[in-house]
């Protein structure tokens, strides 16, 4: 009986998160509209940048913000530069040089994003706060959309939208950019609720009186942010119209360190995130649970319907039936290995194995943070 319930308990909290949750998000997100209007005054803001040797990219991303519509006396640019030690530092102060909106603050030690976004936010006094990453490129009217929301007060925080594309055919980019698109439907269906369930880090605006500073050695500061937000009881919403173009990494290994990383990350939001940890004390509890704390304890619901099935092989066809189904996604995971290496590439086995990467991934980012590895410094 114990062992059935496990069985069925963990597959059913397995279909909530990926396939219950999305269903209901994506109905809700056929009511999404737009929240907010242009202010008489548009408000002051200050756009924050936390970088490192992002010499690669640092011009064009500098230039797609300055080519903004938004009123240029309004907007501070500042870079955060975590001891970069190529270029980046150079391509700032040149355009510093010509352009006071543009400032560069230079860490002598490397302290990671975090500690950079924290100092950068405590400097500033501007009302609207714009936080983005250097490979993230804003179009003219990204700036106005991403603040007209806030022109509605209970509006504390807003998630801009991503135009993906993916750098490679035969890698992880294509599964990336199918999660993507996923991730923006969900946040739509959230919208209209005002609850977005953490920020995509590449782009996003926040009152500065809601900020909370990010904890020493966080590594999913995005996230922990928005969710301060929420805490605070501001909505969160998502600007279909603050679109921001981003391409996708297609290097497995260098994904799969990330996706390590980000686990690590999430399980440290989710034992400081103490007021949502009750799935049952409100919609953006109940939201936070399905959408992210359960994807999150996947791996670990996997275990658990594995060997628990394996257990019960012997009480029913149905649960040979079920653990071979089982056996039969696990195989086809493996299965892409050798073909990967033959260069052959069938997406459904794609998706499968990409599914079981990320899990890996996650399950390896929980040891990591129960044994304290990592800081918030770029590698």
């Amino acid at each position: 009986m114990i062992l059935s319930l496990l069985l069925f308990a963990s597959l059913l909290a397995i279909a909530e998160t990926y396939a219950f949750f999305p269903w209901r998000m994506m109905r809700k997100s056929n009511d999404f509209t737009e929240r907010g209007e242009d202010p008489e005054v548009w408000p002051e803001v200050a756009l924050l940048l936390a970088a490192y040797n992002e010499e690669a990219v640092m011009e064009e991303k500098l230039k797609s913000m300055l080519n903004s519509d938004y009123p240029a006396d309004k907007i501070r640019i500042v870079v955060g530069s975590d001891r970069s030690s190529d270029r980046t530092d150079e391509i700032v102060k040149q355009f510093a040089a010509s352009d006071a909106r543009v400032q560069l603050r230079r860490f002598e030690e490397r302290t990671g994003k975090p500690a950079i976004i924290n100092q950068l936010v405590s400097e500033s006094q501007e009302t609207i706060l714009v936080l983005s990453d250097a490979d993230t490129f804003f179009e003219p009217h990204t700036l106005k959309a991403l603040v007209r929301p806030f022109s509605d007060a209970k509006v504390g925080g807003v998630q801009a939208k991503f135009i993906s594309k993916a750098d490679g055919e035969n890698n992880v980019a294509r599964q990336e950019l199918v999660y993507n698109d996923r991730e923006l439907m969900l946040k739509r269906g959230e919208s209209v609720d005002g609850a977005v369930i953490g920020a995509y880090g590449a782009c996003y605006a926040l009152r500065r009186a809601v900020y909370v500073p990010v904890p020493a050695g966080f590594l999913v500061d995005d996230f922990y942010i928005f969710m301060k937000v929420l805490e605070q009881g501001y909505q969160t919403v998502l600007s279909d119209a603050a679109t921001c173009l981003l391409e996708l990494s297609g290097a497995s290994e260098v994904e799969f360190k990330r996706k390590t990383r980000i686990g690590k990350g999430n399980f440290q939001n989710f034992f400081a995130l103490k007021k949502f940890q009750n799935p049952f004390t409100g919609k953006v509890a109940t939201y936070y649970w399905s959408h992210k704390v359960l994807r999150w304890f996947t791996p670990f619901l996997l275990l658990i319907a594995f060997f628990s099935n394996l257990a019960l092989i012997g009480e029913d066809r149905l649960y040979v039936s079920l653990f071979a189904t089982q056996c039969f996604g696990y195989a086809l995971a493996i299965l892409d290995i050798p073909l990967r290496w033959m260069n052959i590439h069938i997406a459904p086995i794609r998706f499968i194995s990409h599914f079981l990467s990320m899990n890996i991934a996650l399950f390896l980012g929980f040891l990591q943070y129960l044994q304290g590895k990592g800081n918030g410094t770029w590698k």
